[in-house]
């Protein structure tokens, strides 16, 4: 039995696929090509604004036609990205100077066009944060005590924003063209190829049979088809229409099944090589090298990932649930004959960015190149035919879109925080209002970024309070590493906590199951990321930052700070929980978790006294259990 993730394709007009192969190509060609870095960012922002405006309804649906509108406004950025190319290079001795009246109107318009293509991809919530940035650098005079600043005029925005290389042509969209679109079209191209069913059939081949295996297929398969699609909502809507009717047949709740993919989906995110495109952000900004990142990200990830099993686990040892009958399940040996080369790229990645220490777009080129050249071992009818690669090229442009609209006005707001110096008062303003105090600046930090989060995806929420708060954070004395991770898994969560929730939402409508229980389901599954970035913070061993002997301590006694934890939180240690038992391990398990010779002694007396206390009755009970079946037989 093989299981089929791939959802029948709407019909895409031919025009925009070619446009969006076009995009492809030029993007694989600066890859290995360095261009300069305006012809880059001008060409790749022209490109995602044509594209948004031929394949985005104003409605926001994708339309299965090309409106009137949408080619108009098409060829409009066409023509003002022709100008910005022809006209940049005689601009850089004008830099600070009042733009002449034609160009502040050709500004103005490609401004309004950055806007539009982000409320079309994105919905209205980023787009009046922008608005309201621009409003702010305008009209800040009238605004009270640290918050006031000095007037801009509207023709210094303007002038900011356009044919600069501060504005919508900045940092965040150098990292658009650079990075981000060639790890975004690598997931497409392996999908292309097949890679996503390989790798759903994969979890399936290996966790299907065990207990509570539906469930811990989800969890697989969305951490794997997460590192490839970089979204939360992509990933419930691909992977949950096939795990969550299977977890429902195994005997889970609904509401359980739905908060089962939430929570794996969104762990795709916090899981590398990709991150949800953020991972290059924060390279960028701080200036560390991609493998840091991966480091730094890659025990928490393990960490999320495993305190989610071991409460699928015991969810499944409450039910008394078996695994999937063998025969339903696809061959572990016939899948990997079958989709082997597929692992291929992945390790041509690691490769050339761990061992060749190439750069990080060279070896997103390379990775991507090798997926074709890797389906040639298979079989002749799994070979990646070119229809595939074509159809690789179109969905890797489309899918890129929302980040191009996001990173592109994400400039503007970058741009007018810098401008207004609004990031330096909010720093100040944050460390006011927490008194100087870590724990509380965290605390807001973490509401911040759920609020902004639920109404943006977490890639802007990011760029918005890296921008804001993060300053603060490091001002206060946390790692600037820690500080920027700690903002962006906040960011990510917000997708699975309520109210807004927009992640488990689809699960619970894939599910039929009533959206606010799913919701609050899901962030009981997800408790244990909530506890780690506070962590980390403290202690930057769990970021694996220190020396081999703090980095092992801290994998072994954090494993059983989750197992604490995830008793605690499914009320169940070889039965259910008295209340003060559960408080209990809360307890032990945050010791265990935060790094530290002391508290991991503290945290592992105490879990090993309740599993003295409860273990040897629940091997009693089990124990007399055998006997009665053995003597009844």
């Amino acid at each position: 039995m093989e299981i089929q993730a791939a959802p029948k394709k709407p019909h895409v007009p031919m025009l925009i696929r070619a446009v969006a192969v076009a995009m492809s190509l030029y993007q694989l060609f600066t890859g290995i090509f360095q261009l300069t870095a305006m012809n880059q960012r001008v060409t790749h922002v022209t490109f995602g604004l044509v594209l948004i405006y031929l394949y985005y309804g104003f409605d926001q649906k994708k339309k299965e036609r090309i409106s009137w509108h949408g080619s108009l406004l098409a060829a409009v950025a066409l023509g003002l990205g022709i100008y910005v190319l022809a006209t940049w290079f005689t601009k850089v001795g004008a830099c600070g100077m009042a733009p002449p009246w034609h160009e502040l109107a050709l500004g103005t318009v490609f401004l309004l066009l950055c806007i539009e293509a982000a409320r079309r991809t994105l919905g209205w919530v980023f787009p009046i944060i922008a608005i309201l940035s621009m409003i702010y650098a305008r009209f800040g005079e009238m605004l009270p005590g640290i918050l006031a600043h000095k007037n801009y005029a509207f023709e210094r925005i303007v002038g900011n924003m356009f044919i600069t290389t501060d504005g919508v042509f900045g940092m965040l969209a150098g990292i658009s063209a650079t990075y981000i679109f060639l790890f975004i079209l690598f997931g497409a191209m392996l999908r292309a190829a097949g890679g996503g069913e390989f790798f759903i059939n994969l979890s399936f081949a290996l966790f299907g049979h065990v207990r509570g295996g539906p469930a811990k297929i989800a969890v697989v398969a969305s951490s794997l088809f997460g590192m490839l699609s970089g979204s939360g909502t992509a990933n419930v809507a691909g992977t949950g229409q096939i795990t969550i009717p299977l977890m429902k047949r195994s005997g889970y709740k609904p509401h359980f099944a739905g908060a089962v993919e939430t929570v794996s989906s969104a762990g795709g995110l916090l899981m590398p090589p990709i991150m949800g495109s953020a991972v290059f952000i924060i390279m960028e900004v701080l200036g560390v090298g991609y493998v840091t990142i991966m480091k730094a990200a890659g025990l928490s990830a393990v960490l999320y990932y495993t305190g989610l099993f071991l409460m699928i686990d015991i969810e499944a040892q409450k039910m008394g649930m078996k695994g999937l009958p063998k025969e339903e399940l696809p061959s572990l040996r016939q899948t990997f004959k079958e989709g082997w080369y597929f692992i291929i790229p992945i390790f041509v990645l690691i490769f050339f960015l761990v061992y060749s220490k190439v750069s990080v777009t060279r070896a997103a080129f390379w990775a991507t190149i090798s997926i074709p050249l890797s389906s040639l071992l298979a079989k002749k009818e799994r070979r990646m035919t070119l229809r595939q690669i074509l159809e690789g090229l179109e969905s890797g442009a489309l899918t890129a879109l929302p980040v191009v609209s996001i990173l592109t006005l994400g400039g503007v707001v970058l741009g007018m925080i810098t401008l207004t110096g609004l990031g330096l008062m909010m720093s100040g303003l944050l460390i006011k209002m927490s008194g100087g105090q870590l724990l509380i600046l965290l605390f807001l930090t973490m509401i911040a970024s759920i609020i902004l989060g639920m109404g943006v995806p977490p890639v802007a929420a990011y760029i918005v309070l890296a921008i804001l708060v993060v300053p603060a954070l490091i001002k206060l004395g946390v790692y600037p590493l820690a500080a920027h991770m700690f903002v962006f898994y906040f960011a990510t969560i917000a997708g699975i906590t309520p109210p807004m929730a927009p992640d488990a939402f689809v699960a619970a409508g894939i599910a039929e199951a009533p959206m606010m229980r799913t919701a609050f389901t899901a962030c009981r599954l997800a408790i244990v990321i909530f506890i780690i970035p506070y962590m980390f913070v403290y202690n930057n061993a769990l970021l694996l930052i220190g020396n081999p002997i703090q980095i092992l301590q801290v994998c072994v006694t954090a494993f059983f700070g989750v197992l604490a934890i995830a008793s605690a939180a499914q009320n169940y240690l070889g039965g259910e929980l008295p209340l003060l038992y559960r408080l209990i391990l809360f307890i032990s398990g945050g010791c265990l978790i935060y790094p530290g010779w002391a508290t991991d002694l503290v945290g592992l007396a105490i879990l090993a006294a309740v599993c003295a206390i409860r273990v040897p009755d629940t091997l009693r009970r089990y124990t007399i259990g055998w006997l009665r079946k053995k003597v009844s037989i």
